[in-house]
This record gives C-alpha cells, structure tokens and sequence, in this order.
C-alpha cells in the first residue's frame, strides 16, 4: 500500500522555472535520507532501490503561481535502522529547499535556468552519471548510451554507444533505465 504527503507550494519564480521543483524537492528528499536521485527526480537508494516518488504539477490561480508536490512511497518502507519514513520531516526539508531556491532566484544565481543554483549540488547525488542508460520512449528503446549530464532545465543528456551522437531527452518525452 502506498503512502506519502502533498504540499502546496508557491515558489517566487516564474511560471517557466516551476519546472524545477520537483528536482529542488528530490534533491531535498535525498540530503534528508542520505539517498541518491534516478534522473529526472526519483529518490533511491544507493543501489537504485525506490525510496520516494516525487511528482509537481504546475498551476495558476487567484494567489498566483502554486506546485503542488506530491511525495509517495511504500508503506513499509524503512531507512534499514528500523526507521520508518517521517513525513512531516520530509516536508520541513522541502519547504526549506525550495525556499533556498527561491533566495537564489531572486539573487539572480537562476538566470540561467531553474536548476543553475542546484546542479553541482544535484549531480553530487545523481546517481548513473557516466554509466550505462537505455533511453525509453513509449515503453520502447530508442537508444543506448551513457549519461553524459543533466542540464540547467532537466534534461538529460546521452552519449549513444555508435560515438558520434548525443540524445537530449526532458523527462516528458523518454525515461533512462540503468543497464547493469
């Protein structure tokens, strides 16, 4: 049985950089776990293993701009040490990300894209960067290839195994699943 928590956040950027919170929010969900993210924004284990599922959907309304962040896992999903999930905990480190992101923004440390003031700190905990990927699309595999990089909008880049191409993908055309 799956269980989990949703937010409603109002993050002070515009409305194209919202695109970005779920990346702040895994990132946030994976220095409080000690985990790992599967691209775009999965937090695992160290070994790939699913720990919490974020999904945000954008929107506007009388207030403004709102994501709503949806974090979901297993029910008996435990941290190993007999700890189960906390969720107000993981709540507490959202909303502290995501108003850090903002800070940034509003600094202008984000000019260049919404994930400019959190990609060293993403990659530091991306997990498959520079091994083996297949890029799926519609359940099928459309190419093969290494992780090359993630980019300050999300996208992910694949080095095809031919040598010669690259595949940049967004998390809304393909998946990446790890070859192991």
């Amino acid at each position: 049985m799956g269980v989990g928590t949703s937010l409603t956040l109002r993050p002070a950027v515009p409305m194209g950089f919202v695109t970005g919170a779920p990346y702040v929010a895994a990132l946030a969900v994976a220095r409080e776990l000690g985990a790992r993210v599967a691209w775009p924004h999965e937090v695992v284990t160290a070994a790939g293993k699913p720990l919490v599922s974020v999904d945000a959907r954008a929107g506007y309304d009388d207030g403004g701009v709102f994501v709503r962040c949806d974090l979901s896992w297993e029910a008996e999903k435990d941290l190993g040490s007999g700890g189960c999930l906390d969720s107000a905990a993981l709540e507490r480190a959202v909303e502290g990300a995501i108003s850090a992101w903002e800070e940034a923004h509003a600094a202008g440390r984000c000019a260049a894209g919404p994930l400019a003031s959190v990609l060293g700190d993403y990659f530091d905990v991306l997990l498959g960067m520079g091994e083996k990927v297949e890029v799926l699309r519609g359940g099928r595999v459309i190419g093969r290839g290494e992780l090359a990089g993630v980019d300050v909008w999300g996208r992910a880049t694949v080095r095809l195994d031919n040598g010669t191409q690259e595949l940049e993908v967004a998390p809304e055309q393909a998946r990446l699943r790890p070859l192991r």
